[in-house]
């Protein structure tokens, strides 16, 4: 339903969305396992290989769904909510990358992965809240898209943002904890 209501589309739109779909596919399916700790430490090769090749997905996935951008659901606000997606998993996956490879902060990186795959989860709240969109308030992909192509990743980013700050703050808790001592 969602593709034949897009009503004639080019060719390459359904090879782009074949390899936005793949790739984004990817990244969901392996990147929970880059937050695990213990591999982290106890495996750093196998950390920086999926690693690569997460990052390698979200380019690939980042630059295809700008592309598809331009033909989303939505009219122009939902164009733009899903560009500014697609803008936002390439700045944090190149704030990611600088952070690691350019300044060697390790904690940094981690903060701008932790972001990054917060964006990648759009691709499941999206999931979640289209269907919800249908059937509690009766509305079409169009419709529910103008509002659902922020609310799939915003609530995503902020509650990122919010891990992050919590274990900022107990970081600095443990810290002034240990001076008082």
């Amino acid at each position: 339903m969602f593709v034949t209501s897009k009503g004639t589309l080019p060719e390459l739109w359904y090879s782009v969305l074949w390899a936005h779909a793949v790739s984004a596919g990817i990244a969901l399916a392996i990147g929970w396992i880059q937050f695990i700790q213990r591999l982290r430490r106890s495996m750093p090769n196998v950390h920086r290989t999926i690693g690569y090749l997460y990052a390698v997905m979200i380019a690939i996935a980042g630059v295809t769904g700008l592309y598809l951008a331009f033909y989303a659901s939505g009219g122009w606000f939902g164009r733009i909510g899903f560009g500014t997606l697609s803008l936002m998993w390439l700045f944090t996956l190149y704030r990611s990358l600088r952070s690691i490879i350019v300044d060697r902060n390790p904690t940094e990186h981690g903060q701008w992965m932790l972001r990054n795959y917060a964006l990648t989860c759009a691709a499941i709240t999206l999931r979640i809240y289209t269907p919800l969109a249908a059937v509690l308030f009766g509305l079409g992909t169009n419709d529910s898209f103008i509002v659902i192509a922020w609310l799939a990743w915003i609530p995503n980013l902020l509650f990122a943002q919010r891990l992050i700050n919590l274990k900022k703050s107990r970081s600095l808790y443990k810290s002034t904890v240990r001076r008082q001592l």
